[in-house]
């Protein structure tokens, strides 16, 4: 086995050094083979499985620490079989508790973790040189007006990120579609107001067939993050979400204090909170704060949020976001040890402040900026989500109600445009007429032409909302996944959600072809 291991190091109960090394060599056979040694006649498995024994060290009366290595490739680089080498069997064993973690690049390469990670969330927020202030919705039973009223007020007040509260779902009382599209809605306009948008967080918890749905039609939204909880969810279901969706993941912590509560048994919390919350895609991790309602102590904190910013081979640093009975009071202290490149996350107290939850938000924000000067940025807010197949077009800002077709394959009232508006095309020979949808029209869907002349193509991209193409004029290829179809007159294709496609004109005659899309859709994801 080379250096290029998974080490841990675990902390253990023993009652001498002898005894220490037969321990750690059965939590070595335990995590791997799970035989007993004297059983294994395999130099292959003896040496590349079972995690090899790297130190033992006595810590105090009766503690030890062992070291071991394990290969890699015995996680086959999946999150719930690393999980499983992790801490899997031995988790049912009494006193034993994972202190240290290091992953080689071997591994890291493998996960994409963060998407937007410190630097890409500060671009969303437009804020840089102090820390972010965010709250919760709360309490669960409260309306989706009543929510919706309170993102309004956060925002005015300047608050940067308001989140679901984390029991918030799709209940009865207060469903989820109706939830986050009346607080989206308020959020947009303030901004509009304002000229800052504040970012809002929905809760993604759910049975796993209605996970996606639900991210969809966020996305759908423009909304650009979710909460999610990797413990309830599954920590695999949270690196499937990441790196299938560019959104922003703030993860919470609900379930896993049952692995850090015990100081002899478990998982350390900067190495859950902090490097495997990292490794499965988390931009930001919720974590509580010393001093509030939880048990966390000053040296905890410090370690979650070093853990989340400290190198990680080619993973972001990402932020932390220190929560739990916070005050206004708290915030000298948690700004000196956090540092700038921090969320403040604080609920109860924020809304507690006053009767006024816009003024609460200015009277916090007032004091972060207290020890934080504020550097921002203006970021162009839209009322509707924009898609990369959209281009501006001042010139096209009329509803009419009859287009009138001509044999050149235009309409009166509408103009050609280029295919989209961007510095560097991934795109060739194409235009677009916007016919029906962004000129005022009520409707729920756009309908464009495209024309793609000789040896054009569009994008290579995928994104969540559908496509109905119709093909009619020419002759044209359209790629969906691995298959391609060839479109001629009168055809129709269907382009499901986050299937990667493209079209494309081999032909020296133009192609033309009609395309249906939602009004409100996410931006595409290129993959070319």
């Amino acid at each position: 086995m080379n250096n290029q291991t998974i080490n841990i190091t675990y902390e253990f109960t023993s009652t001498s050094h002898q005894e220490a090394e037969t321990l750690a060599r059965e939590i070595a056979l335990e995590q791997t083979v799970e035989l007993p040694a004297e059983l294994i006649k395999s130099k292959f498995i003896e040496t590349e499985i079972i995690g090899q024994v790297q130190s033992i060290n006595h810590i105090s009366l009766d503690r030890y620490t062992a070291e071991i290595a394990y290969n890699p490739e015995i996680t086959g680089y999946q999150i719930p079989q690393f999980l499983n080498v992790l801490y899997g069997n031995i988790s049912i064993k009494n006193n034993i508790r994972i202190i240290n973690l290091t992953l080689p690049n071997k591994f890291l390469d493998r996960f994409k973790g963060a998407n937007y990670g410190i630097n890409g969330i500060r671009e969303k927020t437009g804020v840089w040189g102090r820390p972010l202030l965010c709250t919760a919705l709360k309490p669960m039973g409260a309306s989706p007006t009543e929510f919706a009223k309170m993102a309004r007020e956060f925002a005015l007040g300047g608050g940067d990120i308001i989140k679901d509260d984390h029991g918030l779902i799709d209940h009865d009382f207060s469903s989820f579609k109706e939830r986050i599209s009346r607080c989206q809605e308020v959020l947009i306009e303030t901004a509009q107001k304002t000229g800052k948008l504040t970012l809002y967080f929905p809760n993604i918890l759910a049975p796993i067939e209605q996970m996606e749905e639900q991210i969809q039609f966020a996305v759908k939204l423009g909304i650009t993050g979710v909460l999610m909880s990797p413990f309830l969810v599954g920590a695999d279901i949270v690196r499937y979400i990441a790196g299938k969706y560019n959104i922003i993941n703030m993860l919470h912590p609900a379930l896993t204090g049952t692995h850090f509560n015990d100081l002899r048994h478990g998982i350390a919390p900067e190495i859950l909170l902090g490097t495997i919350f990292r490794l499965i895609g988390g931009d930001i991790s919720i974590f509580p704060n010393h001093g509030g309602r939880f048990n966390l102590s000053v040296d905890q904190c410090k370690a979650i949020s070093t853990n989340l910013s400290a190198p990680l081979g080619h993973i972001k640093p990402v932020l932390p976001a220190p929560a739990g009975g916070m005050g206004i009071e708290n915030i000298a202290d948690m700004s000196r040890l956090y540092g700038q490149d921090v969320i403040l996350l604080i609920g109860g107290s924020l809304h507690g402040y006053s009767a006024d939850l816009t003024v609460n938000t200015r009277a916090f924000m007032d004091e972060i900026k207290k020890y934080f000067p504020e550097n921002t940025k203006t970021i162009p807010i839209n009322i509707n989500p924009i898609s990369s197949c959209e281009v501006k077009d001042n010139n096209l800002d009329t509803i009419l109600e009859y287009l009138q077709f001509k044999s050149d394959y235009t309409w009166i009232g509408r103009s050609i445009t280029e295919y989209k508006d961007i510095d560097n095309p991934d795109f060739f020979n194409i235009t677009r007429q916007e016919l029906t949808g962004r000129f005022g029209e009520n409707t729920a869907f756009d309908l464009r032409y495209f024309e793609i002349g000789s040896q054009g193509y569009s994008s290579l991209e995928r994104h969540v909302h559908e496509h109905v193409i119709i093909c009619i004029y020419g002759i044209g290829e359209l790629i969906i996944g691995d298959i391609t179809l060839k479109l001629k007159p009168f055809d129709i294709a269907y382009v499901p959600p986050m299937k990667i496609h493209q079209l494309k004109n081999n032909s020296s005659n133009p192609f033309g072809f009609l395309c249906i899309v939602d009004h409100k859709r996410d931006k595409p994801i290129l993959d070319n």
